[in-house]
């Protein structure tokens, strides 16, 4: 009786371990459908930009233009901002121009030795450093000029 009984309970057991494991596999694969439709939006512009640049030898060969085709403004992912690494040192003077790539803590390693300090550039910037709208973040631009302060 007890064999039976033992039996009864490994194979309820093993039921419950399907199910759980199959309630997991569809907890994790919900999102699937968002990145077909990721790769199904990347393929499209990939076309667009195909289109576009098919049209742009056909404007180089025959002279005339497309309006429709140069109207259309295509975006392909792909990295655009790359940090730029300083040392110490590697900026002097009381002022700085802002480069693509810099950030307040990159410049602060710079200029002072510590990124840390990039409240200080901050604090001596504070009427001309932007902010994201949730306040949290500051902003410089390429081609600012920032004060330094020593």
């Amino acid at each position: 009786m007890e064999k039976k009984n033992d039996g009864l309970a490994l194979v309820v057991g093993g039921l419950f371990i399907l199910a759980l494991v199959f309630a997991t596999y569809n907890y994790f694969n919900r999102g699937n459908t968002s990145q077909d439709t990721l790769e199904k939006r990347i393929q499209e512009m990939q076309k667009e930009q195909d289109a576009l640049e098919m049209t742009s030898k056909e404007e180089s060969s025959t002279g005339e233009i497309n309006k429709e085709a140069s109207s259309t403004t295509t975006t392909v992912a792909g990295p655009i901002w790359v940090a730029n690494d300083y040392k110490q040192g590697d900026i002097t003077g009381e002022s700085y121009t802002v480069k693509s790539g810099d950030t307040l803590w990159e410049i602060a390693e710079a200029v002072y030795g510590n990124g840390a300090d990039w409240v200080k550039l901050l604090n001596a910037n504070s009427t001309s450093v932007g902010y994201l709208p949730s306040g949290q973040q500051a902003l410089i631009m390429p081609g600012q000029v920032l004060n330094i302060v020593r």
